[in-house]
């Protein structure tokens, strides 16, 4: 086969026309590493060679753009370019590259996704430390940075998600809203322990919020119960409430 002409793409890239009508995607670097010239003839073999050396450029161009979005760890990387349909092998080759130029760094992917999560989110240290090891960081870089997000940080950040959940949820009894609030912030990674000692500097009071609770319920079921029959049915509809 003959080289008929180059007709350029973007991203470095051109489509290398043959004269049996094919067309092959090439980077310019092996176009000037393998001197390819209009008019030059290649074999099969080194067309299959050279597609194959090429999917490297497009490995290594495909994770360029994926990691100028946000910072990426190495496993989140492989992972988009294994969905892609790229090779193991040479996503390795990749990723090693990307790894020795700086652009791809699992510590500094840890330490900016902690702090992104401190500053951002309302995301606990556990939740965070989930994250992380689902994305394979090293069990000893996550227990070095994720220090940072200690208890009195915690304390801090847990005050302020109790204080808008008790605004939020004016309807429940202290009993339930507790339970409520313990049950939501350990579902988002905080500590159970320092979430129960936070609550103590909290005043729940009922007092103002039953009343109000009571004769609603009563106004509602004493049309259909009376008596004790009426009083157990408040009761236990104020129970249900967390009172």
């Amino acid at each position: 086969m003959n080289i008929e002409k180059f007709t350029k793409k973007k991203d470095g890239f051109y489509n290398l026309n043959l004269d049996n009508s094919s067309k092959i995607l090439i980077h310019e670097d092996l176009i000037l590493k393998y001197d390819l010239l209009i008019h030059k003839e290649v074999s099969n073999q080194f067309i299959d060679r050279l597609i194959k050396e090429n999917n490297i450029y497009l490995i290594y161009n495909k994770a360029i753009k994926y990691i100028t979005i946000k910072m990426r760890s190495k496993y989140e990387l492989e992972v988009y370019l294994i969905k892609q349909g790229f090779d193991k092998d040479q996503i390795n080759i990749v990723i090693d590259k990307l790894c020795n130029q700086g652009y791809l760094n699992d510590i500094e992917f840890c330490k900016a996704y902690i702090n992104d999560k401190i500053n951002l989110s309302n995301d606990g240290p556990k939740k965070i430390i989930s994250i992380l090891k689902q994305n394979k960081i090293n069990s000893e870089i996550i227990e070095e940075y994720i220090s940072i997000f200690n208890e009195a940080l915690q304390e801090e950040k847990i005050n302020k998600l109790i204080s808008k959940q008790i605004i939020s949820n004016t309807n429940k009894g202290s009993n339930l809203l507790k339970q409520k609030i313990l049950n939501n912030l350990i579902n988002i990674g905080y500590e159970r322990e320092v979430i129960l000692k936070c609550l103590e500097n909290f005043e729940f009071n009922d007092k103002e919020l039953y009343k109000k609770e009571y004769n609603k319920l009563y106004n509602k079921l004493s049309k259909k119960y009376s008596g004790r029959e009426l009083e157990y049915k408040i009761k236990q509809k104020l129970y249900q409430k967390g009172f």
